[in-house]
């Protein structure tokens, strides 16, 4: 910085925010299988996790996703993504009543039976409304 010259930062709220200039969606995904560690066995091209992944990449465009952690009893079980956009109720499905998004892509995980190298089945896997970054705890 050349003399002379003082560089003024100001001061953040300390709030939740994103700096990618996009509006952000988390959600909690909870794949429900005990005795499955699904970091140590599923997360290959053909395994359990891409094909979770796949389901959301189909309607919503992913930004990042966390590490798989345990769900307080079985390892590997619980994982957060984002995905760009802000998501209100509505009719995510085209059927008849409205939805939250969670609840929309949780039925789409729920429908993947038999997928992955163990041919997983995830149909009491969960998916809720994140409640970490970006928002406000």
């Amino acid at each position: 910085m050349p003399a002379g010259i003082t560089k003024a930062n100001p001061t953040l709220a300390n709030v939740s925010r994103s700096f990618n200039g996009k509006t952000m969606t988390m959600l909690t995904i909870d794949l429900a299988v005990n005795a499955t560690n699904f970091a140590s066995t599923e997360m290959g091209p053909t395994g359990a996790v891409q094909a979770v992944l796949f389901v959301i990449e189909r309607n919503l465009t992913l930004l990042g996703m966390s590490a798989l952690r345990s769900d307080g009893v079985n390892a590997g079980q619980v994982f957060d993504v984002l995905v760009e956009g802000d998501f209100p109720t509505d009719n995510y499905d085209g059927a008849a009543g409205t939805e939250t998004l969670a609840a929309y892509v949780q039925a789409n995980i729920q429908a993947l039976t038999s997928v992955g190298v163990g041919s997983v089945n995830l149909s009491s896997a969960t998916v809720t409304a994140g409640t970490g970054f970006p928002y406000a705890a």
